[in-house]
Formats: C-alpha cells, structure tokens, sequence
C-alpha cells in the first residue's frame, strides 16, 4: 500500500514545499492555472491570492472538491476559479485549452505520473512560455522530455521532489 496517500487520504502540499513552488514560479499574476490531483487546493488557493487569472482545481474526489469550493467561498475566491470532480488525466483527454502554469501533484508511487506523462506526450497544452511543475517521490523516475517540454531544474525538499519543465521550441 501506498504510504504517502492512499484512496481516503491527503498528503497536503507542505508549506515549505507550497512556498518553493511559486519561488521559483516567481510571477503568476494574470496566468492560467491548473491544479491537478488538487487535493484540498491549498496550491491553487495561494496562486489565487498571488494574482493568477484563473484556477482550474482538478480532483477526483467529491468531498475534497466540495471542500476547495467551500474554501473559495470563504476566502472570496470563486469568481476566478472552477473546480471539477474528474480524474486529472481525463481531464487533459477532453480539455482544448492551453495553461500558463500546469501543477501536477498525483499520489505517490501510484503509476499517476506514467499516465499523465501518455497525456502530455500527445496534447501541447502549455502555453509557449508556460511551465510543467510536478511534485513527486524522490524514488520515481521522470522523462527527460515530453512532446515540446524539457526538464528545466530539479528541487528536493526531503522525500519530495518538485521537477520543472518548460517549452522548448
């Protein structure tokens, strides 16, 4: 079984690791957002606070996207944010839109990646000065490229890895 997030559990985002990835994302104000295996949205919550255009919070499951919908409301962020009950790799299947930012967090050690790597070698969906950041176990292997992005820099933060890719024309 998977120790770090299993069917009924949530392996939120920590908040050093939640602060590294807009350091090195460094401007968000007026970009695309998507925030996959969303989790509790605490990562695309704070790209909200930090000016994003739109966040798109994708999750698979139902109470979690009740719970980010009720956060929004709270924090008076739903005007630019959508949430949707979906699998993230079905999602990207049907999606036509291109993201600034895409945020990849999918359970560890769970074969997630493997399928949202299918996806991203098929579609471009990165906007030409856009970026890929997937947050993953220090033990799982990544492509060195996919379709039209690169791996532009690695980060560890203990067991968590945040793997940046980036458009190369």
């Amino acid at each position: 079984m998977n120790k770090f997030r299993t069917q009924n559990t949530v392996r939120p985002t920590p908040s050093v690791v939640r602060k590294a990835i807009f350091d090195i994302l460094q401007d968000v104000e007026d970009k695309t957002f998507i925030d996959l295996y969303a989790g509790k949205g605490f990562v695309g919550i704070e790209a909200l606070k930090r000016g994003a255009r739109e966040v798109i919070f994708v999750e698979k499951d139902p109470v979690l996207c009740i719970f980010i919908k009720n956060t929004l409301q709270k924090k008076k962020l739903s005007q630019r944010a959508k949430v949707y009950n979906s699998d993230a790799v079905e999602f990207l299947i049907h999606s036509s839109q291109k993201y600034d930012i895409i945020f990849a967090d999918p359970p560890y050690e769970s074969g997630e990646l493997e399928r949202l790597f299918k996806i991203l070698e098929k579609k471009n969906i990165v906007k030409e000065n856009g970026v890929l950041i997937l947050q993953h176990y220090k033990n799982e292997s990544l492509r060195e490229k996919l379709k039209t992005l690169k791996i532009h820099k690695c980060y560890r933060y203990g067991d968590t890895l945040l793997t940046v890719y980036r458009r190369q024309e």
